[in-house]
């Protein structure tokens, strides 16, 4: 489950033959117009809050792929993650992790990118310097293929990351892991509500929870 939170959180496969890490040093080497395509789709996404939903693919070598759907709501630096067995909340200072069959809640400090990955650092990854970019080319579909391959740092558990933009628009962000398991996030739908209700969304309300196991793990 944590790989799941990560991948997404850490929002939003066809694995595409790679380039080697050789070629690569830093995310300078990133090519321009990947960049270029990455900044006006994720641009969508930040300029108002948003409603995502998708379908996440999650598969372990010799395992049987686990497919379940999911919504993403965000405003600014605030998310709300909704899926079958879990939720988050984030206002962006305090992130509230709900696993719904024990009806526990986890609280920790929002960490800044130390230790987590967050929605919106998947929807903006051509901003990271720890990520070389590089334009594959067009699928016949009209899919334009974007490759991101870790640097050292935050993405190094992953091998190479998958992004597929149509029409200007953000439609998956698929992930290898290095121990081989694979998660894909496909895009079905966004939703740019007039307005969101911030407390229920961005931060946990206890009182809603009857009889809920709270666990503050923050460190201060």
């Amino acid at each position: 489950m944590k790989i799941a939170i990560s991948f997404l959180l850490t929002l939003m496969v066809m694995m595409l033959p790679g380039y080697t890490h050789a070629q690569y040093l830093s995310a300078d080497d990133s090519d321009k117009e990947a960049i270029e395509l990455l900044t006006a789709a994720a641009k969508k996404f930040s300029d108002k809050p948003s409603q995502v939903r998708f379908v996440l693919k999650i598969s372990y070598p010799g395992q049987e792929k686990m497919v379940t759907d999911g919504t993403l709501y965000q405003s600014g630096k605030a998310y709300h993650l909704d899926l079958k067995e879990y939720a988050i909340f984030s206002d962006g200072t305090t992130r509230w992790v709900y696993l719904k069959g024990p009806n526990e809640i986890n609280i920790y400090n929002e960490s800044n990118g130390q230790d987590w990955i967050s929605p919106q650092d998947f929807l903006l990854l051509h901003t990271s310097d720890e990520l070389v970019l590089s334009l594959i080319g067009d699928r016949q579909d009209g899919i334009t293929i974007i490759e991101g391959k870790p640097l050292e740092g935050r993405f190094d558990y992953y091998s190479k990351f998958t992004i597929g933009v149509e029409q200007g628009n953000l439609k998956y962000i698929h992930a290898l892991s290095s121990d081989g398991s694979r998660q894909e996030m496909s895009i079905s739908r966004v939703i740019y509500p007039e307005q969101l209700d911030t407390q229920k969304l961005f931060s946990f309300q206890k009182e809603n929870y009857p009889g809920v196991y709270v666990e503050d793990l923050r460190l201060d």
